[in-house]
């Protein structure tokens, strides 16, 4: 019979303000997740910033918390550690709001309001209908929506989507898949977008919650 198991490769946490290479410390993180043993995974802190690198020495499993020791390999300091932290918040960022965002046009949203269900051909095609981290939109707008009519930027609340939601690996990162119909009580606001002078979207990220 066989069974699936679930891997780490980062560890997060806010604990270790001070780390000596070559020592080692005590965690504990909750959820199922475990590492693989003495293969090197990155710790960051809660912010995304890069730390060191360490291996996993002990683990133990109990319940829905992990409990174990790392050892300190590597240390990352100055231009590197911005190098990689600006990596992870490039990839991961979008996993820590509670929206995820949606471009549509004025049409298409106007009809899944009224049926209470937004579908799309990607669903039958690839399985799923594409979302956005925030971070992403205006990469998105810019190349799929230029000749729509009326486009609509839709930020949906991951808790109140009923179909499974995926960060799954796409260019320049991950990206939020819906593997199912929209629900659309699950869309928490909704505003128009249009170019700017230079004839681009040029969308306010840090406004969209």
């Amino acid at each position: 019979m066989g069974f699936n198991v679930e891997f780490n490769s980062i560890l997060r946490s806010d604990d270790y303000q001070e780390l000596t290479l070559g020592q080692t410390y005590s965690f504990h993180k909750l959820g199922s997740r475990v590492f693989f043993d003495n293969i090197p995974i990155w710790l960051t802190d809660s912010h995304w910033q890069v730390l060191a690198e360490v291996s996993i020495v002990e683990q133990t499993k109990q319940h829905d918390c992990l409990k174990g020791v790392f050892r300190v390999d590597y240390l990352y300091s100055g231009a590197e550690q911005k190098c990689v932290t600006d990596m992870f918040i490039r990839m991961y960022d979008g996993m820590l709001n509670p929206n995820i965002y949606l471009l549509s046009s004025l049409q298409e949203y106007s009809q899944a309001k009224q049926s209470g269900w937004l579908e799309r051909d990607s669903l039958q095609t690839e399985g799923f209908i594409h979302a956005s981290p925030r971070a992403k939109l205006n990469r998105v707008a810019n190349k799929f929506y230029t000749q729509v009519e009326s486009p609509l930027l839709i930020a949906l609340n991951v808790s109140k989507i009923t179909a499974p939601v995926k960060w799954e690996p796409a260019t320049g990162g991950l990206y939020p898949h819906i593997y199912g119909p929209l629900n659309m009580d699950a869309v928490v606001d909704v505003k128009p977008i249009t170019k700017n002078s230079q004839g681009v979207f040029d969308i306010c990220t840090d406004a969209t919650d």
